[in-house]
């Protein structure tokens, strides 16, 4: 069996729901395919850097998904020479195909064991896309010094008054890390959310229990498969290039960064929950103190400080699940970096 034309994104969308494990070779190393929307690229020298790019953890996110497959075509072609060790990751095929966010249950809510406690496909998915990064892992930790990088690439629902942005996983002491920041800043990223607790989130299960530099990355807004501006990607595709080819990190100015603190979660608490913004409210907006934000016949959330902002407004969810974080920006100077 082959990836017809190198279009990994089209062999996964015809098969959707498993694949026989397959080896190739191409001009710089050695392919596996070792399940649907799994592949790992192992260059032909040795590398202490290992590299995961996830996409269509959310199937309707497809601007990521195209990117990424147009890297792995370049690859598979010789147009990009491997030196890194790569696995790429078509987190959600099935919703892909529907042009869905997710079937049953929301992906990105279900890693780092959240997947036991619910059933169907995006359960049973979120337990292969852990077992594969632990086994991509497992080679490079015969490395000395081996680094190990996890970038969840995904777009979002709503526009962003920052369209570039990542989602720094909850880190325990608060020491942030420089060279990752000053590559993300070069790949076009113009503001970084630092989680305030532990989640279920992908990106999270990569650092907590791998100890990688892991982020969720947010591109921009939802498009269907064809209509997406690739071209918006290009400071991305211009840094990853230089990792796939070199092992070197692009860099560019932390100052360039805008940084947010998470401060609440707004949890859906009941079938009454509104928030008090309109579906044109972008990501980061800022409020005054004293709004209402949120409200149910529960509960009620108040904004604690002029400009503090909302990001990831959605009530459309169970009750239980998150329905917005409310943020607080904060100096880049006040942040422990190494």
């Amino acid at each position: 069996m082959s990836i017809l034309n190198n279009d990994f994104l089209a062999f996964t969308l015809e098969n959707q729901d498993a694949v026989a494990p397959f080896q190739f070779t191409f001009p710089s190393g050695t392919g596996f395919v070792e399940d649907t929307g799994i592949l790992r690229l192992e260059p032909k020298q040795r590398s202490r850097i290992s590299l995961v790019l996830s996409v269509g953890v959310h199937g309707n996110e497809t601007g990521p998904i195209e990117l990424v497959n147009n890297l792995v075509a370049a690859v598979l072609d010789g147009r990009i020479s491997l030196k890194i060790r790569l696995l790429v990751l078509i987190g959600n095929p099935v919703a892909a195909n529907l042009a869905k966010r997710f079937c049953d249950v929301n992906l990105n809510r279900l890693f780092n064991g959240g997947w036991k406690n619910y059933e169907g496909f995006e359960a049973r998915r979120a337990q292969r896309l852990e077992q594969a990064i632990s086994d991509f892992y497992a080679i490079s930790d015969n490395e000395v010094e081996c680094v190990k990088l996890h970038y969840d690439l995904h777009t979002a629902i709503r526009g962003s008054m920052h369209e570039k942005f990542v989602v720094y996983p909850y880190v325990k002491n608060a020491v942030y890390n420089k060279e990752q920041l000053a590559f993300l800043s070069a790949s076009g990223v113009n503001a970084v959310l630092l989680s305030h607790q532990p989640t279920t989130t992908f990106s999270y299960y990569s650092y907590v229990e791998h100890g990688a530099h892991a982020f969720t990355v947010e591109l921009g807004k939802v498009y269907p498969f064809g209509e997406n501006d690739l071209s918006r990607f290009a400071d991305l595709d211009a840094s990853l290039i230089l990792l796939l080819e070199k092992g070197d990190f692009a860099e560019s100015s932390l100052a360039d960064l805008q940084v947010f603190r998470v401060l609440d979660s707004l949890v859906k608490d009941d079938d009454s929950y509104e928030l008090s913004i309109d579906n044109e409210v972008k990501n980061f907006t800022q409020f005054e103190e004293g709004h209402r934000m949120a409200h149910s016949k529960k509960s009620a959330y108040y904004i604690k400080q002029t400009g503090d902002a909302i990001v990831f407004p959605n009530t459309n969810l169970p009750i239980g699940q998150r329905a917005g974080l409310m943020v607080r920006p904060v100096a880049l100077d006040d942040l422990q970096l190494n």
